[in-house]
């Protein structure tokens, strides 16, 4: 699975899904948290034609003590090359968001004349942009050169792996191009439960036939039990309760009862449970109760 992608049913072999329930429309939300916002806010900044955006909420996840290896894993991951490069202080961190795997969006309180001094190594000054102070990498043919670049804005860090992911964040950024958050994408957060992470994908395959959307969010149930939802937006009510819709969803099942009879024969515990799914329209959702150390690897090894 290529970085930031969602986490697609054909890698997963433990979902079961009973049947396609109907389900009354979603209530609306009476107003937005201080986290959900920052999310929207975060996906305004990542390009449309990006296909994956994913985003943690790095303070509940640091601070919860029940996900203690969850945040080793996505420290290791996310962000300790920056630390121990540049100095990017993994505590200071509220919220980070990536568009694709490539762009890394981080709400962070940090020293900018520290952070320009150490960067300032690999990276050059882009005079070109006026009001926004923009790093880049110098043209290389060495393959272990340093690539990609820098936004630095107070509170608010932006790191591209190629500096053609700056460009992208530029755009969007002096209103040039528009952005992932679309009415699609806010009608899925606002059926997505908020948690330590959410994602939101357009990536075309594979997924369901007729579907145009679909997202996910991992948020903590109980101690390292986590409810894994996920949200996928059809063309209409009809294509999401169609045949090949439901054999899609029902073929889940299969490796579901597949996997809890090896569990079985192994004499393990299964770590899911709880598997509930409802079709609401053109959307259909679904949820399941995870253990961490299976929801970390679906995350970060699937």
């Amino acid at each position: 699975m290529k970085p930031g992608g969602m986490i697609t049913l054909a890698a997963v072999t433990a979902l079961a899904v009973l049947s396609i329930l109907g389900g009354c429309k979603a209530e609306p939300k009476a107003e937005i948290s201080p986290a959900r916002l920052v999310c929207i806010e975060m996906m305004q900044q990542v390009p449309v034609y990006y296909e994956d955006f994913e985003f943690w909420d790095v303070g509940i996840l640091r601070e919860d003590p029940d996900l203690g290896e969850m945040y080793q894993i996505w420290y290791e991951r996310k962000i300790e090359f920056l630390e121990e490069r540049y100095g990017v202080r993994s505590t200071s961190i509220d919220y980070l968001a990536q568009g694709e795997g490539l762009l890394n969006i981080i709400k962070t309180d940090y020293d900018v004349g520290a952070l320009r001094y150490r960067i300032s190594v690999d990276f050059y000054r882009d005079a070109s942009y006026k009001d926004m102070e923009v790093w880049k990498s110098k043209p290389s043919r060495d393959p272990q050169s340093i690539t990609g670049g820098w936004v630095l804005a107070e509170g608010l860090l932006v790191r591209g792996a190629n500096n053609s992911n700056v460009d992208d964040y530029l755009l969007v950024a002096t209103g040039e191009e528009l952005s992932m958050h679309d009415r699609n994408a806010a009608e899925l957060l606002e059926r997505l439960p908020e948690g330590v992470m959410t994602r939101i994908s357009r990536s075309p395959v594979p997924t369901p036939q007729g579907s145009i959307i679909s997202g996910m969010s991992v948020s903590k149930e109980e101690e390292s039990t986590l409810r894994w939802s996920n949200v996928y937006k059809f063309e209409s009510p009809e294509a999401a309760g169609q045949a090949l819709t439901n054999e899609y969803f029902k073929k889940t099942e299969e490796d579901f009862k597949k996997a809890q009879d090896e569990l079985a024969k192994r004499g393990e515990p299964s770590p899911f449970r709880s598997f509930a799914i409802r079709q609401n329209g053109e959307f259909i959702e679904w949820s399941i109760l995870i253990e961490e150390k299976y929801m970390i690897a679906l995350l970060f090894y699937g």
